[in-house]
């Protein structure tokens, strides 16, 4: 066992105790309404418990770049990163190269050139064999940022690894308490 550190961000609604009672909070891909939720809200990864791997840093990034004004806090537990019910796209290179082979098998069977990824999620879950709890991703940013430290030749240089996320399909892989660990407060934008 691997207990890693993940974070969930959350708007600050100033209710610290219930979200600490009842968190983690989970991602449906519909509003209370029924209506599908579409653009940045859409669950990417299917409906789950959303949370940064490792670096509270990607969770403030999450924070400031979807509730900026209105606040927003973070909260913390862990996860056994070693467990066999993560399916890790991340670290298992194997896992990896099956989900782009049957995300083109998808596209070839439907005729199309583009899938998204809770398409060929969801397949999978349905075809059977998926016991998984949590799937493990890396979004390629669309600028790819480099550490500044070269191979020789100076022709490749170590790639920087930012802003994993992980979705939990449930709590089976949660190994702590969920706590608030930071808190950024709404912009007060009132004046006298």
């Amino acid at each position: 066992m691997k207990c890693a550190d993940i974070f969930q961000t959350l708007e600050n609604r100033n209710n610290d105790a219930d979200v600490e009672n009842h968190g983690p909070f989970f991602c449906s891909s519909r509003y209370q309404n029924g209506e599908m939720k579409k653009g940045i809200k859409e669950p990417w990864l299917g409906e789950g418990y959303y949370f940064w791997d490792t670096r509270i840093e990607d969770a403030k990034w999450w924070g400031e770049t979807i509730y900026g004004k209105m606040g927003y806090i973070i909260c913390h537990t862990t996860y056994d990163q070693h467990s066999s019910l993560l399916y890790d796209l991340v670290g298992d290179l194997r896992q990896l190269d099956d989900f782009i082979k049957c995300a083109r098998f998808i596209k070839q069977r439907n005729n199309t050139e583009r899938i998204s990824f809770a398409s060929v999620l969801a397949y999978l879950k349905k075809s059977g064999g998926f016991c998984y709890k949590a799937i493990r991703v890396w979004p390629l940013p669309k600028h790819l940022g480099s550490t500044g430290i070269f191979f020789s030749g100076n022709i490749t240089a170590l790639g920087n690894l930012s802003r994993t996320q992980i979705c939990f399909f449930d709590k089976t892989l949660l190994t702590e308490p969920y706590q608030i660990v930071y808190k950024e407060p709404a912009c007060n934008t009132q004046t006298i």
